[in-house]
């Protein structure tokens, strides 16, 4: 049954659904002029070349690279991966890398439809490849280095780890799976109950896979992590999930196979919550609350 959403996130849906984007730049028109969650101040926010991949690196020590060695996550945003930006997911970089502490590193891949599959999934793996060869210089542990991401962010991140798994490297300590969207069929039970009225509309969430996705590709575990038919040997997993969201039973199946394969995997569905709740502090101590169990997630590497 579709669930009750929490009263204080209720203004998010007072314009009602909006309708599938015209095309790419209709539905980058549509984004937040402004970071919905206040920036905390962070001792060095640098933008990087991550091995020819354009990126934002935050580092939480008083002296950058100096001082305690860190645990590292590379943060993929969200943004069904046609919209989006290291801007968009600077406020919650900035939080994750004060409460863990953590060196955060936000990658700027390329988007769809301009760039399809693989394009933003090499672009993440080379930022990973890139923190994890430089980690002495960036005063981090390589053995340390998680990815992590919200919705197309999670998913790049799940399939990064795929990726790694396969190729033998880079390695990868952890994954952090906000509300990801692993399977482009759309068919849980959530996807349907779910489908208008929750502000990221079944439809809407179509069409972002259709830009993303080439003719033929569907059926790649490293395009839709959920068609992977072996998920064993993947780093420990935290799936995060909103209760009122299209992605939750899809997130809540790929935990489930994930832990069913011997990887661990910790899933929490936060209950009233809607897809990109993350972002939304002011409205709910959900928010932050999930921040910090993301930061501590990512702080035990």
């Amino acid at each position: 049954m579709p669930c009750r959403v929490d009263p204080a996130l209720l203004p998010l849906l007072a314009s009602g659904d909006q309708g599938v984007p015209r095309d790419a730049a209709d539905a980058r028109r549509a984004l937040p002029g402004a970071p919905l969650r206040p920036r905390v101040a962070v001792s060095s926010v640098e933008d990087v070349d991550a091995g020819g991949v354009p990126a934002r690196c935050y580092d939480p020590r008083a002296v950058p690279r100096v001082g305690p060695v860190l645990p590292a996550v590379v943060w993929v945003h969200g943004g069904g991966f046609v919209t989006g930006s290291v801007d968009t997911a600077d406020d919650v970089c900035r939080a994750i890398a004060d409460r863990a502490p953590a060196v955060v590193v936000s990658v700027e891949y390329r988007l769809a439809p301009e760039h399809p599959y693989p394009a933003g999934l090499d672009d993440v793996v080379q930022v990973v490849e890139f923190v994890c060869a430089a980690a002495v210089d960036l005063g981090v542990d390589p053995a340390r280095v998680a990815v992590g991401g919200t919705s197309a962010g999670a998913t790049l991140a799940a399939a990064a780890c795929l990726r790694a798994r396969r190729l033998g490297a880079p390695s990868i300590a952890a994954q952090v799976l906000v509300h990801p969207c692993v399977d482009d069929a759309l068919e849980t039970p959530s996807a349907h109950e779910h489908a208008v009225g929750y502000g990221l509309t079944r439809a809407k969430m179509a069409w972002y896979w259709a830009q993303y996705l080439p003719v033929g590709r569907a059926a790649d575990p490293e395009a839709v992590p959920g068609r992977a038919d072996d998920l064993r040997g993947l780093p420990p997993a935290l799936v995060s999930l909103a209760a009122c969201d299209i992605m939750r039973d899809e997130g809540l199946e790929y935990a489930r196979r994930l832990r069913g394969a011997a990887v661990a995997a910790r899933t929490r569905v936060w209950p009233g919550m809607l897809h990109g709740f993350l972002a939304h502090p002011a409205l709910t101590p959900v928010a932050d609350a999930a921040i910090d169990e993301i930061a501590a997630f990512v702080a035990q590497g």
